[in-house]
């Protein structure tokens, strides 16, 4: 078999250089004098691993990773990728960065598409150990060379990629959504779980309630059958299979009919969303409970009673309104869904909530402290209403303040249709605010007007806001 030549030419000179012969190398690389000469001979009897390359780079004192480029050719031995080195080296790569090197070898695998299996087990591998995103290179691979687009593991690829590929910017959340979402049903049983609750979570920071109602209902489906099916192994004394999901299988239930509550009432459907809430508000009959799952059963009670309030609120039931103040001041981490809840309902219904907002408001966890996109969401939320609520009251100086704090967090959160609802508001009044605050209106729109996430209309948009208030700053100097 013909071996690469020109690594071992290179390994030789650095050698002459260095002053090594066959014998004091060998000693320094702790390799045998007899397999250092199989190796490295101009006629080598044997391949070269990446263990022995790297025993031989040490030794010669060489950068970590220094022979890699030229190794890639020991990978393709009479032209096909050999596993035993291919997959080492793949590894290592990933570890030390080399991504010309895996660039290299991945082009060369995808010649033989029967290869892609070797290419998604080191993904896998990478993803075991934590290194999660050294793996998505590799996920990529699969995700754009699978030819059968039923296989398990092109929707194991995009579960990934997916789950890496959330975060803070809720367009990239929507592009990850909209690229994942097809894959969902060819996952296996626990991934299907932990896909369904995390495309809930980012449906409802989107506020796509059509599509948060369809992932409900799936995951209702879901949870029942894989509940039913658990029991069944039980009473049968069946050997039962541990099922490998990130959460408790009653975290999957209750959030299955949470948000589909969620859902209803965001369109509208207070009774119907009533009806879902029963659906988690007690699932002590939930078997097979270990300490973490019997406290989960106790906090989706409390959801329940938080929810119910939620509903009375929406539907103007203002005479709940002091009970659930004093619900919320009993749970400061229900504070800020709840006042922004509560402010929406008083914009709706003309409650009155100086009292509420005086003994709740200070308690509020800021958005700032939490890593939490349905948190951020809550929060510009209530800010948004707040605004209304002070605005209608005729606290101008309040309500522009609050307009600020919705548009400053927007920007933060990459919320643009928060953005685009609080200019909007904020116009409306701009001739009854401090200078002081059309300035700080300015600054922000400054600093937005370039912004990549906004569309050309909306930064044209933005541009004419600034125009206006050149005319209005001359014509108030």
């Amino acid at each position: 078999m013909e071996y690469a030549i020109e690594i071992r030419t290179e390994i030789r000179k650095s050698m002459q250089k260095k002053g090594y012969n066959l014998s004091n190398f060998a000693k320094a690389s702790t390799i045998s004098s007899s397999h250092l000469s199989s190796l490295l001979s101009e006629r080598p009897s044997r391949p070269l691993s990446v263990h022995h390359l790297d025993r031989i780079n040490f030794a010669l004192g060489h950068p970590v990773g220094c022979f890699y480029e030229l190794y890639v050719d020991e990978c393709f031995l009479s032209g096909k990728p050999h596993r035993s080195r291919v997959k080492p080296f793949l590894l290592r790569c990933a570890e030390l960065g080399k991504k010309n090197c895996i660039q290299q070898v991945l082009s060369r695998m995808m010649e033989d598409l029967n290869y892609i299996s070797l290419v998604f087990e080191v993904a896998e591998e990478l993803h075991a150990e934590g290194n999660i995103h050294k793996a998505l290179v590799f996920y990529e691979c699969v995700a754009e060379h699978e030819r059968y687009q039923h296989s398990e593991r092109l929707a194991i690829s995009q579960y990934r990629l997916f789950r890496a590929a959330l975060g803070k910017d809720l367009e990239k959340n929507r592009d990850a959504v909209t690229r994942f979402a097809p894959f969902r049903n060819r996952l296996p049983v626990n991934y299907q779980l932990d896909g369904l609750l995390q495309l809930g979570n980012v449906y409802f920071t989107l506020n796509d309630w059509k599509q948060l109602g369809e992932c409900a209902d799936e995951l209702i489906v879901l949870a029942k059958i894989v509940y039913q099916e658990q029991q069944q192994r039980t009473t049968s004394k069946r050997k039962k299979v541990p099922l490998k999901t990130e959460r408790n299988l009653v975290v999957y239930y209750g959030q299955s009919y949470l948000m589909k509550a969620t859902a209803y009432e965001k369109q509208g459907f207070y009774e119907e969303s009533k009806r879902y809430i029963e659906g988690y508000a007690d699932l002590s009959w939930f078997e097979g409970l270990d300490e973490e799952g019997e406290e989960d059963v106790k906090n989706y009670k409390m959801f329940a009673v938080a929810n119910s309030y939620t509903l009375d609120m929406l539907m103007g039931h203002a005479h709940k309104l002091k009970d659930y103040t004093q619900y919320l001041f009993d749970h400061p981490q229900e504070i800020l869904t709840g006042l922004a809840v509560i402010t929406e309902a008083a914009n709706k219904y003309g409650f009155t909530i100086e009292d509420t907002l005086s003994k709740l408001t200070n308690k509020m966890v800021k958005a700032e402290e939490r890593d939490d996109n349905i948190y951020k969401g809550w929060y510009l939320k209530f800010h948004y209403q707040l605004a209304i609520y002070l605005l209608r009251k005729g606290r101008i100086e309040n309500g522009a303040d609050s307009i600020l704090k919705l548009l400053e967090s927007s920007i933060l959160f990459n919320n643009i249709t928060l953005f685009i609802q609080g200019i909007s508001l904020f116009e409306s009044y701009k001739d009854q605010v401090g200078e002081f605050q059309r300035n700080n209106y300015r600054k922000l729109l400054e600093s937005i007007k370039e912004h990549e996430s906004f569309d050309l209309s909306s930064r044209n948009y933005i541009t004419l806001l600034l125009l206006g208030l050149d005319k209005t700053k001359s014509h108030f100097s």
